[in-house]
C-alpha cells in the first residue's frame, strides 16, 4: 500500500532524524536497533521507523539483520581512505574552478568565514566549529560555480561527518583558525599551486590525527 503524502513527509522526517543522530554519534557504530525501541525513542508508530530504516539501509548506514533488527554500519579504514580521497579530488577541483570562476568579493567572503573561526572553544561548542568549518569548506565549493561538484561534494562531507566529529576532540583550534585563513588569501591570490598544497594538507591531517588517537576506531 502506498504511503499518503502526509505519511511520506512524516517517514522522512523520522529518517532525518535518526540518520543526524547517527552522524553526530548519538546512535553509535556498531549499535543494534530495534523497530520498538526507536518507535518509544522517537514517540512515533512503528510504519515511519520501518520505513525510515529501509532508507538508512539502502544508504549504507545501516545493516538488516532479518527477524531481529538492524545494525549501525561500522565506519572502517577503507570507507575513511576513500572518502578522504574523494574529498581531496573534489576540493582540488572546486578551489580551481573557484580561482577561474568566482569573482573577488566571493572570494574574500571565505576569508571573513576563515575570520568567524574560533581560536579556542568550550566542549558544548564543538558542533558550532564544525558548522564553521563545513561552511567555509561548502563556500569555496559554491565557488566553483559547478552544482554537480556541489552536489557530489555534500554526499562525501556527510559520509565524512561520523569521522569528523571524532576528529573534532583532537584539533588544535588557532591552528585550525590559521590554516583555514590561509587557504583563503591563497585563493584570493587566485595561486592554484599553493591552494592545492594547503587544501590537501590539511585534508590529510584529518587522516593523521584519527590513526594517531583511535586508530582501532578505523580498523578495516
Amino acid at each position: 500500500m502506498e504511503l499518503s503524502s502526509i505519511e511520506e513527509s512524516y517517514s522522512k522526517e523520522i529518517y532525518q532524524k535518526i540518520k543526524s543522530d547517527i552522524l553526530n554519534g548519538a546512535i553509535t557504530d556498531g549499535e543494534f536497533l530495534t523497530l520498538a525501541e526507536l518507535a518509544h525513542k522517537y514517540q512515533v508508530s512503528k510504519t515511519p521507523i520501518r520505513d525510515a530504516l529501509g532508507t538508512l539501509e539502502s544508504k549504507g548506514y545501516l545493516i538488516s539483520l532479518p527477524r531481529k533488527g538492524y545494525l549501525v554500519k561500522p565506519v572502517t579504514g577503507k570507507d575513511m581512505k576513500e572518502s578522504l580521497e574523494m574529498r581531496i579530488i573534489f576540493e582540488k577541483a572546486a578551489a580551481r574552478l573557484a580561482i577561474l570562476n568566482a569573482n573577488d568579493k566571493e572570494l574574500e567572503q571565505l576569508y571573513q568565514l576563515a575570520e568567524q573561526l574560533p581560536a579556542r572553544i568550550h566542549q558544548e561548542e564543538l558542533l558550532q566549529f564544525n558548522h564553521l568549518n563545513d561552511s567555509f569548506h561548502m563556500a569555496m565549493v559554491k565557488a566553483s560555480h559547478n552544482s554537480q561538484l556541489v552536489e557530489m561534494y555534500g554526499q562525501v562531507m556527510e559520509s565524512l561527518t561520523r569521522m569528523r566529529m571524532q576528529d573534532t576532540y583532537y584539533l588544535t583550534f588557532p591552528e585550525e583558525k590559521v590554516t583555514h585563513a590561509e587557504i583563503a588569501r591563497a585563493l584570493i591570490n587566485r595561486d592554484i599551486p599553493k591552494t592545492e598544497e594547503l587544501l590537501v594538507s590539511h585534508i590529510y591531517s584529518l587522516d593523521e590525527r584519527l590513526h594517531l588517537h583511535d586508530n582501532h576506531v578505523w580498523n578495516e
